[in-house]
């Protein structure tokens, strides 16, 4: 899913060439565009060539997530207005025009690549979704890490939400995930279910019960929700983002059935 050589050169020209200068990059400038509009600590001194050979290096060698960076560094940098203050002619401009509405495609494309759509649930709760969209803007401002506190927080407040629906209590006060999905397993009448099919489905969820409580350990010892020296690296974030999203799918689904069954019966009465 990464940027193809072809849609690089689109990022190329959009931002425009002049004698081996990329746009109005000269060499430091170049160097500044890295840290000042992407975020990232890219040196082009360490790349040879002019400025349009290394910016395209440096484009091609980043991961998907850096691409996206770089991509919206551009458009950052070198507006539509930009060409507009130029007094370029209208056919150039409507050339720009299209270019940049590609690159916003590319943008739009590579920010979904690796992850499953968050998925839109038919339980929720104001709090539950203003979780999951900051993490989605940590997702497309960020790296995956950036997003994980707000992701487990999402699902943590999504399970509560549940329970506190169905009138089941915990002990404590401040519940751990692991244990409110352990506990509305247990006690939330959409789980209670005794067909043969069940029961390796079952041992599945047990083992989904685990997972809640390494993604605890994650969200305390490896995101930014404290401050910590060391992150998960970007496919192990995007792999627990997705679980918690296949988590929280398959939940409001199964809760989904048993609510409108329930609710059905008091209209009926």
């Amino acid at each position: 899913m990464e940027l193809k050589m072809s849609e690089i050169l689109t990022v190329v020209s959009y931002i425009g060439v002049n004698n081996g200068y990329l746009g109005n990059f000269s060499y430091s400038s170049h160097a500044e565009f890295y840290p000042l509009y992407c975020d990232l600590e890219i040196n082009p001194y360490d790349y040879e060539g002019t400025t349009r050979e290394k910016f395209i290096k440096i484009l091609l060698n980043a991961n998907t997530n850096d691409q996206v960076k770089i991509l919206r560094g551009v458009i950052e940098k070198y507006p539509i207005e930009y060409f507009e203050d130029l007094d370029y002619e209208e056919k150039e401009l409507k050339q720009k025009r299209r270019l940049f509405d590609r690159i916003n495609v590319y943008i739009q494309r590579l920010e979904k690549s690796g992850f499953i759509d968050v998925p839109k649930l038919h339980i929720t709760a104001n709090f539950v979704e203003e979780a999951l969209k900051q993490a989605e803007t940590l997702l497309k401002e960020h790296d995956s890490y950036s997003a994980l506190d707000r992701m487990h927080t999402a699902l943590h407040a999504f399970l509560l939400h549940i329970c506190k629906d169905e009138k089941i209590i915990f002990e404590s006060s401040e519940p751990k995930i692991q244990d409110v999905f352990s506990k509305l397993r247990k006690e939330h009448p959409a789980f209670k279910n005794n067909q043969p099919y069940v029961t390796p489905v079952n041992q599945m969820l047990t083992s989904i019960g685990k997972l809640l409580e390494n993604l605890n350990e994650i969200r305390n010892n490896r995101s930014m929700a404290h401050p910590n020296e060391e992150f998960l690296p970007e496919e192990e974030a995007q792999f627990v983002i997705n679980s918690a999203r296949i988590i929280l799918k398959y939940i409001d689904s199964k809760v989904k059935t048993k609510i409108e069954f329930r609710d059905s019966k008091k209209i009926e009465v």
